[in-house]
């Protein structure tokens, strides 16, 4: 029970840390935003350079710091320019590199095999997913806060009831080779409570999305979730480590507590940018 108590502490600090600057000012939350995925980097850097690789190890210091020069960069043409084409490629590529990374997972693949391996996913599936993620706002090409707040929210429903009813129901695994503390019964529970807050915030929020498009949201807001997961879980298990980090009480690092976030973000936006093409 204290286990409990000090995760919702720090995830409802964590809330407010980024829920604040996203409806106080659009300039502070890319700065929050940017800060964030300095500390992501490092972590995601210090993770994956436990591995015993000499794809990596060879010039450590030059790629980290490509590494981290690459998110402004990113950031900068994805934010900037209103190409649509440009968008849609960059996200479609991020989109790619994901499910690559999940159906190694259902493979039961390592990671740190062949070109799949630290830069390539240093640089598309955690900082191209960074730049998606803080660019929803803008999806628009008019910074709309709702748009990533409802994101986090039913992520954040997603991954409680996960938590919750994999404590309560869990009895099967949902892969027992990367996490065999996530069960089948956790991600059923989070599925249902996410789809129920769907419909609620259908019925009390205007998103100008249909039943069917909040609905759609949530299934892809918790399964691409709870892939994320997997997948850092996945990278952990490979460094032989159990958090990315200690910054975050009860959660480890920051990479910790975003993992589904970041790797969601991509197919959320693509689906946000269907809805507004049929709209």
């Amino acid at each position: 029970m204290k286990d409990f108590y000090i995760r919702s502490f720090t995830a409802i600090s964590y809330a407010i840390f980024l829920i604040f600057p996203l409806f106080y000012n659009e300039i502070l939350f890319y700065i929050v935003g940017f800060f964030c995925s300095l500390v992501l980097v490092f972590e995601f850097i210090k993770l994956i350079s436990n591995y015993n690789h000499k794809f990596f190890s060879s010039d450590t210091g030059k790629s980290n710091l490509i590494l981290y020069l690459t998110f402004p960069l990113y950031i900068s043409l994805f934010i900037l320019s209103y190409n649509w084409v440009f968008q849609i490629f960059f996200v479609l590529t991020i989109t790619i590199t994901n499910i690559l990374l999940g159906f190694s997972l259902l493979k039961k693949k390592e990671f740190s095999f062949s070109i799949l391996k630290n830069r390539f996913l240093g640089h598309f599936y955690l900082v191209g997913s960074l730049v998606i993620l803080f660019s929803i706002p803008t999806l628009t090409n008019e910074y709309n806060p709702y748009y990533i707040f409802y994101f986090l929210i039913l992520m954040w429903v997603s991954d409680s009831s996960a938590y919750i009813f994999g404590i309560n129901f869990g009895k099967r695994p949902l892969l027992q080779v990367v996490s065999p503390k996530k069960s089948v019964e956790g991600f059923i529970g989070a599925l249902a409570m996410s789809v129920i807050t769907s419909i609620l915030l259908f019925n009390f929020v205007n998103l100008n999305l249909s039943l069917t498009q909040w609905i759609a949201l949530a299934i892809i807001i918790t399964t691409s979730g709870a892939i994320g997961d997997l997948v850092q879980s996945q990278f952990k298990r490979e460094a032989g480590v159990k958090d990315s980090g200690n910054w975050l009480p009860g959660h480890g690092g920051l990479y910790d507590r975003m993992d589904s976030v970041i790797f969601a973000a991509p197919f959320v936006y693509l689906l946000l940018k269907y809805f507004e093409s049929v709209s």
